[in-house]
């Protein structure tokens, strides 16, 4: 179940006491520090991949792409598995070049931040767990899932 209060206050020290009060009894998790800035950042929500700051224009499979690879770091992603979740192509027929190709592009919009995925030479491509970039999923979304549990 899912709530939300609105502290109408002039006064931020109540306002804060409040929120400890809320926190301790449980009743809102903890508020974590301001994570440091990071070069990407992934917006599934929003389909939207900032570097910088800067919107960087992706096409869909581009994106579809990135947003895979950075959801499911440190392991290797073979181009045959890549083609078939990101593309839904299960055939032996398709080149696993296609994979090659996109990366390629990925990497020159990125720029200086490229590095991020990274080629294992014969197998395919990973994206190892770093502050470099974020996936950032709006907690306001109600998705199709949660919707369905409550």
């Amino acid at each position: 179940m899912r709530f939300s209060i609105t502290i109408d206050t002039e006064d931020e020290d109540t306002a804060l006491r409040l929120l400890g009060a809320l926190q301790d009894a449980g009743l809102m998790p903890a508020v974590q520090a301001e994570v440091e800035d990071v070069d990407v950042r992934i917006l599934p929500d929003t389909r939207q991949v900032l570097l910088h700051d800067a919107v960087v224009e992706l096409t869909r499979l581009e994106f579809e792409l990135l947003l895979h690879l950075c959801s499911h770091t440190d392991r290797v992603h073979r181009r045959r598995e890549l083609l078939a979740t990101v593309w839904g192509v299960n055939d032996d027929y398709s080149g696993a070049r296609t994979v090659d190709v996109h990366v390629r592009r990925v990497r020159q919009k990125l720029g200086d931040a490229a590095d991020v995925i990274q080629t294992v030479r014969g197998v395919g491509y990973l994206v190892a767990s770093s502050g470099r970039f974020r996936v950032e999923r709006s907690p306001n979304v109600v998705r199709l899932a949660d919707r369905r549990a409550g």
